[in-house]
């Protein structure tokens, strides 16, 4: 399976989630937001601080499957994004 295949099936599970953010917030793709969010609480990571600090880390990793268009992405665009996350 390609990398691309995998990140669609990886988006498929979130369908239902849907984008709270808006204008120039969204600079990042919300999918691999979720990814990269995923792999930091994987390898122990607990907050926006360590999701940024993983990604620029593991770039090169991410980069495997990842577009990364508009770079790694700060703490700031993590918890901009968790926050505005409905839990529900």
């Amino acid at each position: 399976m390609s990398c691309e295949g995998s990140t669609d099936q990886f988006s498929a599970c979130w369908e239902g989630l849907e984008d709270p953010r808006s204008g120039n917030a969204s600079l990042h793709d919300f999918y691999e937001l979720l990814m990269i969010a995923l792999c930091t609480v994987l390898c122990g990571g607990q907050g926006a601080v360590d999701m940024a600090l993983f990604a620029k880390a593991k770039e090169p990793f991410l980069r495997g499957f990842l577009k990364l268009e508009n770079g790694v992405p700060s703490h700031d665009t993590f918890s901009r994004l968790f926050r505005t996350l409905d839990p529900d």
